[in-house]
């Protein structure tokens, strides 16, 4: 996600020299790939010396400059930021962005999709929070609901995984997404992929982007932790012409939980604070 923006604002910045015109906005840009930084192994030994480098850098602009950065990293950024900072991140931060990859192969648009669905709702994944386990505990036993979870995280997703993921998400109307170690969910924004309406689960932030422009009702689900308990009958009560416009509303705001769609919305944003 980091690397992606940072092609996009070169390139942006390309365009707008070839058009003789700059770019306009009041914040300067931190370009750094904060989630490749805080996950190698020895990031805490030299964090120390990150902060230093980052001072030295703040240090060259006016006290008062706004910057803005991305950051997709779960525990968002650990390193020192200036005052006048904003955030856009994945799972923390001032604005919140979706948790998103970009699929190469397209193998999620192009998945041959069923006439049927069997599954009222599934999930395939990982007990990476105790929400997760809560939901399993709550409805996981449901003749109609699928679950299907892992105790052990890994960052390296088997083919085997990925398979059953999209096989078990193309069966049901509904993908469960409850959040994970961070507050966001892949597979809430996969399972619009999938044609597949996604139910995100929360507990002390409701962690969406673009609230400012899109109305998540129309396309989406959105459930806190205390009323998980409900779930079932909230699913079971979304009639079938409510969930087709459901779909239809998937397909024409899809191009926000891309990475050029989240891209174009940050640049918007940095030029209308």
């Amino acid at each position: 996600m980091e690397e992606y923006f940072y092609d996009y604002m070169i390139k942006q910045k390309d365009t707008n020299n070839n058009n003789n015109s700059k770019i306009e906005s009041g914040y300067v840009y931190i370009p750094v790939f904060w989630t490749n930084i805080q996950n190698h192994p020895n990031f805490s030994t030299i964090k120390t010396n990150y902060n230093i480098l980052l001072k030295r850098a703040y240090s060259l602009l006016p006290e008062n400059t706004k910057y803005f950065t991305v950051v997709q990293n779960d525990d968002g950024v650990q390193l020192d930021l200036p005052k006048n900072t904003v955030v856009f991140g994945a799972c923390s931060g001032a604005i919140p962005l979706p948790l998103i990859y970009e699929d190469v192969s397209n193998r999620l648009l192009n998945t041959p999709r069923l006439s049927k669905k069997s599954l009222l709702a599934s999930f395939v994944g990982t007990y990476t929070h105790p929400l997760r386990q809560k939901l399993f505990s709550i409805i996981g036993k449901k003749s109609t609901i699928q679950f299907s979870a892992k105790t052990e995280w890994t960052s390296a997703v088997s083919e085997l995984s990925a398979v059953e993921f999209i096989e078990q998400t193309l069966k049901s109307k509904f993908c469960l997404a409850p959040r994970g170690y961070g507050r966001s969910s892949f597979r809430f924004f996969e399972a619009m992929l999938l044609d597949t309406v996604p139910v995100y689960f929360w507990d002390d932030i409701e962690w969406l982007p673009y609230k400012d422009i899109l109305d998540y009702s129309k396309f989406s689900i959105s459930i806190q932790e205390k009323n998980i308990g409900k779930t079932y009958d909230i699913l079971k009560s979304i009639s079938n012409e409510t969930y087709v416009s459901m779909l239809d509303e998937i397909k024409r705001v899809r191009h926000w939980f891309t990475l050029e769609g989240m891209s174009e919305y940050i640049f918007t944003r940095i030029q209308n604070p």
